[in-house]
């Protein structure tokens, strides 16, 4: 048997044969297409993506680590302003369609996350500016609204990804179009939200957001300012900002996106939408540093959605969801804070991937398709592992039934 610095090594000589070069023309995506798990692009210096609210229409790669087995997974629907359940059977990673719900108005649902508990989700709409709440069925997955459904995140907000602490005691919600970060109180006991009266704000149009395994710190990636933030958690939830934003790419012109933790906590990866690359920042007591990009050149990939993975026996990983060119990208991490230069998956499978999750088992990645309406599944063998991609199982699941190709799938997290 294979000894687990044999299959290390093996990795690493697969990733060195194997130097991906991306085309050079990138199909145009339609300005009405949403992006990744979680993200809204605002202006037309991002390409127009993801349109603003105003203009007709962004977890989850940037979500909080899945609690419990995962054995229910949601999705929001951009297109058609739902939210759908799904059963996932936690052995063969299967998803199974249970329930679909809607969650405000069409062309809104974004970001999403589930309480730590797994008893209720939220949904951040950035068409009509609310965050809906939902309580969870611990078995099917069936979404029932809390009263009320929802919450203001502010008119013409934008709200659009969602982080909460490990506690499950606060929320926090970019809001893109206005340039804040809104927090909320969390009910244990009912589920339900109350603003935090102070807010961030001065931002430009932060995406995403993530919070540090410890719930000490936040992360915001302003995609229109080209920096990540960094901030402390006070005890009532409000944030305080730490230092001054650092630019993913280490100087001007980044464009962050989405946003992963080192479990180790002294490392971020960051998705630059723009330049096509993962930006690495180091991180002490919050305080963040430009580290690296990898790759070194720029290209036209647009990664969104991302994940981190820890897989036993081969190594860890973090895996980008390529929406220009419908691949993924799996960079393995040969030390904390040192990716290795990506290997390209087959598109086959894929369709304008956006939001990405690992399941907490690390055995299946999914990954929603924005222009198909489905999921697709990825297993995290050491057989697929050892060439440095995971394996697309299984034929894609639709996000809606009856299945609707224009759905355009955005975010998905598990629970339970």
């Amino acid at each position: 048997m294979a000894t687990e610095e044999g299959i290390r090594l093996s990795v690493r000589a697969a990733l060195a044969r194997r130097s991906t070069i991306l085309k050079n023309t990138v199909r145009l995506i339609p300005a009405v297409v949403i992006i990744a798990a979680t993200l809204n692009t605002l202006s037309c210096s991002n390409n127009g993506l993801l349109p603003q609210s105003g203009s007709g229409g962004s977890g989850s790669p940037t979500a909080t680590a899945t609690s419990g087995t995962g054995a229910l997974a949601f999705v929001t629907n951009f297109n058609d302003g739902k939210v759908s359940s799904f059963t996932r059977n936690v052995t063969t990673g299967v998803l199974k369609h249970s329930a679909q719900v809607t969650a405000g108005a069409k062309k809104g649902p974004l970001g999403l996350v589930a309480a730590p508990s797994g008893s209720f989700l939220y949904v951040a709409n950035n068409s009509d500016g609310n965050i809906y709440q939902f309580s969870i069925n611990p078995t099917s997955g069936v979404l029932t609204p809390l009263s009320p459904a929802s919450v203001s995140n502010g008119s013409g907000s934008g709200p659009n990804e969602i982080a909460i602490n490990p506690a499950g005691t606060f929320l926090w919600v970019t809001g893109s179009i206005k340039g804040t970060v809104t927090a909320y109180s969390i009910n244990s006991s009912t589920g339900q939200l109350t603003q935090i009266s102070t807010k961030v704000s001065g931002l430009t149009s932060p995406l995403g957001i993530t919070v540090d395994p410890t719930g000490t710190y936040v992360y915001v990636a302003d995609n229109g300012a080209g920096l990540v933030f960094s901030f402390s958690i006070n005890a009532d939830g409000t944030l305080t900002q730490i230092g001054s934003g650092v630019p993913d790419l280490g100087g001007s012109g980044g464009s962050p996106g989405f946003i992963a933790v080192d479990p180790g906590g002294g490392f971020i990866y960051v998705t630059d939408l723009n330049a096509g690359v993962l930006g690495v920042l180091s991180t002490t007591s919050g305080a963040l540093a430009f580290f690296s990009t990898v790759p070194t050149t720029t290209t036209g990939n647009k990664p969104i959605g991302i994940g981190y993975a820890a897989v036993t026996s081969v190594g860890n990983f973090v895996f980008t969801a390529n929406q220009a060119v419908s691949t993924l990208w799996s960079f393995l991490i040969t030390s904390p804070g040192f990716p290795s230069t990506p290997v390209e998956t087959p598109s086959t499978g894929l369709n304008a991937p956006t939001g990405l999750v690992v399941d907490p088992q690390v055995a299946f990645l999914y990954v929603t398709n924005q222009n198909a309406g489905t999921v697709s599944q990825f297993a995290l063998t050491s057989t697929c592992l050892n060439t440095g991609a995971p394996c697309l199982v299984n034929s894609p699941v639709a996000t809606e039934s009856p299945a609707n190709a224009n759905s355009g799938p955005y975010g998905i997290i598990l629970a339970q």
